[in-house]
């Protein structure tokens, strides 16, 4: 038995696709929010590709509010949650998805921030037209993936 409680699969389905809905309008912060209402009841790698979903909406929501610091910190913390899962997890092609994110932000990921400096200091131009939509190519909840990664050691 886990030593969490994890959601209801309906319920957890219900959060994961409200945060796919949320992140796809730009909505970052909110998604980050639907996200980490199931996160905490999850474990193992499940856990932490909802981390690295959430954080991956945290770096956006760094970029809307022109925080060069916050985006470096937290895609660099994110990057650490996706290592060691498969390509394609919970439905998603993470490759792929990370990949189309880098270039996003880059401009920012090699912007050197001077110590001292407030982080809103400076105006990040950025075209949020260019941010990947989080795609699923099969519902994990339905193929049965999410229930096996919660009965998985």
């Amino acid at each position: 038995m886990p030593a969490y409680a994890p959601y209801d699969p309906a319920e957890e389905k219900r959060f994961f696709q409200e945060g796919i809905d949320l992140f796809n309008e730009g909505e970052f912060f909110e998604a980050h929010e639907a996200w980490e209402e199931i996160w905490k009841n999850t474990a193992g790698r499940k856990a932490k590709f909802y981390q690295g979903l959430i954080q991956a909406a945290v770096t956006l929501e760094h970029m809307n509010r022109a925080n060069p610091r916050g985006v470096q910190r937290v895609w660099a913390s994110m990057l650490t949650k996706f290592d060691g899962l498969p390509e394609v997890f919970m439905g998603v092609n993470t490759t792929q998805f990370l990949g189309a994110l880098r270039l996003v932000v880059a401009h920012v990921l090699e912007m050197e921030t001077v110590p001292g400096q407030q982080p809103y200091d400076v105006e990040l131009k950025w075209n949020r037209h260019r941010v990947p939509k989080v795609q699923l190519l099969y519902d994990p909840f339905d193929t049965g993936e999410a229930a096996d990664l919660d009965r998985a050691p």
